[in-house]
């Protein structure tokens, strides 16, 4: 991939709409909490899906120690929204013996620890990112959004 991961890593969550509020131009503004999401595209580079569980746990610490611990969303989002994740998914179609048959499109081909990586994002999106994003788009309005219960990150 031609240009700087610096930009590239920007530019990423810019699409994922970090400049849209005040508390979401802190992962782009924040020097320390932007590096670590450069941490995390290196670790989704080469695949390592521990090295991704520890960058997202060092996200989740970092914006904690500001008090915006919602913007962990951005760091779910990021990993869903990714290669590992399918351009298209087919309808499920049962199969002669009772099972089921999905056929998944992709971009490029991938890993199944790419897939892992992309899956994992997206099912802590699914759990807790819609109210996650509710708070960052409060900070819209408000100076400081309504505290909500996070889950803590389990490790594997």
């Amino acid at each position: 991939m031609p240009g700087s991961i610096y930009r590239f890593v920007k530019q990423k969550l810019i699409s994922h709409g970090v400049d849209r509020t005040p508390d979401g131009l802190i992962t782009i503004t924040n020097q320390l909490v932007f590096l670590d999401f450069v941490r995390l595209e290196r670790a989704v580079r080469i695949a390592d899906f521990n090295a991704v569980q520890s960058a997202v746990k060092r996200i989740d610490e970092r914006v904690a120690s500001l008090g915006k611990r919602h913007l962990i969303v951005f760091a779910f989002m990021y990993l869903r929204f990714s290669d590992g994740t399918p351009k298209m998914t087919h309808a499920d179609v049962e199969t002669e013996d009772g099972g089921i048959s999905r056929l998944v499109e992709y971009r490029r081909a991938v890993t199944p620890e790419e897939r892992l990586i992309a899956d994992w994002g997206r099912l802590w999106d699914e759990r807790i990112g819609t109210r996650l994003l509710g708070l960052v788009y409060a900070s819209k309005s408000v100076t400081q959004p309504s505290t909500i219960e996070i889950p803590i990150i389990p490790r594997l």
